[in-house]
């Protein structure tokens, strides 16, 4: 008290810079423990200035995931212990956005990035991660009618993703995004955002130079019996040195690496994504998957939905008939099951083992 009344000689934050309290750099524990302290019955028996003390506190927390809860009740009033958050846009420290914030929309992107992973939604999520984000007027397509949300000023948000990504987003898809989106938009003030809209990316003009008739005839000259057009960095996701045509596949890639992990050495196989073939009678195919061990071998075919068409259908039909021909089997993925990898590793294994007739 001396240094603080007589001689007053100390700063008001004193306590933070002493060392032995270690509030300013020991434990996290350390300062969550004294912060709820400071709302302690003992410390402030006023249960209405404590409250307000939390509150305040929490808006302080809360960007770092934690919170002051009530645990415990000293005769009447209550006693708070630090907890974690509970996961939301509340962790989120609010931003200012306008409709042309390219750089804070692009953190909106990722917060909902991040909700997404959090909720296990890891197709969701790996879909939006090459996507940019945008709001505009939604144009009056959102007509006014009686208790809806719709105003003169409303805005739609805009994610662009790469063509290929495109099919991906089924309804249920984009209405996953819209839901994370949605969440962090209203967290950050944009209520007037009321839809979500996919839109394809335009792919810039190439520059060709004078002699490009001499490099075309050049090009059809080379072999491109592998990953028929897709290449990293043109929006296709990549990984161990391959490239693949979707989200999806990618996920059916990673089920089929664990499941070379899970079966023994005696019935190790080789998986390879997208290869080029010259079936009897048709033109090159390109499978999405050759999966080949025990001297056997299986396609696996990736279906977006695209592929529910009756033409697709019917074109499915007869590629699948000429790989019989040569004594092998199809096995048929829709793409909305690749984000439930449990289920789609049960499956297969249990395809894979019937036929490469591995044990």
């Amino acid at each position: 008290m001396r240094h603080r009344v007589a001689n007053f000689d100390w700063d008001d934050d004193w306590v933070f810079s002493d060392p032995r309290f270690q509030l300013a750099d020991g434990p996290d524990q350390v300062l969550l423990d004294f912060l709820a302290l400071m709302a302690h019955p003992l410390v402030q028996p006023d249960t209405e200035q404590a409250a307000r003390l939390v509150a305040a506190l929490n808006v302080l927390l809360a960007p770092d995931g934690w919170e002051l809860r009530t645990g415990l009740f000293m005769s009447g009033r209550p006693v708070y212990s630090a907890s974690r958050a509970v996961s939301g846009p509340a962790r989120m420290i609010r931003l200012e956005i306008g409709d042309d914030d390219v750089g804070k929309l692009d953190i909106v992107l990722g917060q909902a990035h991040h909700l997404l992973g959090e909720s296990g939604d890891a197709m969701a999520q790996g879909l939006i991660a090459g996507a940019t984000l945008a709001l505009r007027r939604d144009g009056g397509y959102f007509h006014p009618i009686p208790d809806d949300n719709w105003t003169s000023a409303t805005y739609e948000a805009v994610l662009t993703v790469a063509p290929e990504a495109a099919p991906e987003f089924t309804p249920d898809i984009e209405s996953r995004v819209w839901s994370a989106l949605d969440a962090v938009l209203a967290h950050h003030g944009r209520d007037d955002v009321v839809a979500l809209a996919i839109a394809r990316a335009t792919a810039p003009l190439p520059a060709v130079a004078a002699d490009w008739r001499l490099k075309a005839a050049d090009a059809r000259q080379s072999p491109t019996n592998q990953a028929r057009r897709e290449r990293a960095g043109d929006g296709y996701p990549s990984q161990d040195g391959l490239t693949f045509g979707s989200q999806a596949e990618l996920a059916v890639y990673n089920v089929l690496v664990e499941l070379q992990r899970d079966f023994p050495v005696r019935n190790a196989f080789a998986v390879l994504p997208l290869p080029g073939a010259r079936l009897r009678d048709t033109a090159v195919r390109t499978p999405d998957f050759v999966v080949i061990g025990n001297g056997r071998a299986v396609v696996i075919e990736v279906d977006g939905p695209h592929h529910s068409g009756r033409n697709r259908r019917a074109d499915d039909a007869d590629r699948d008939l000429h790989w019989r021909r040569c004594g092998v089997a199809t096995i048929r993925i829709a793409s909305e099951h690749a984000s439930d990898p449990r289920s789609l590793k049960a499956r297969l294994e249990e395809e894979l083992k019937r036929d490469l007739r591995a044990t």
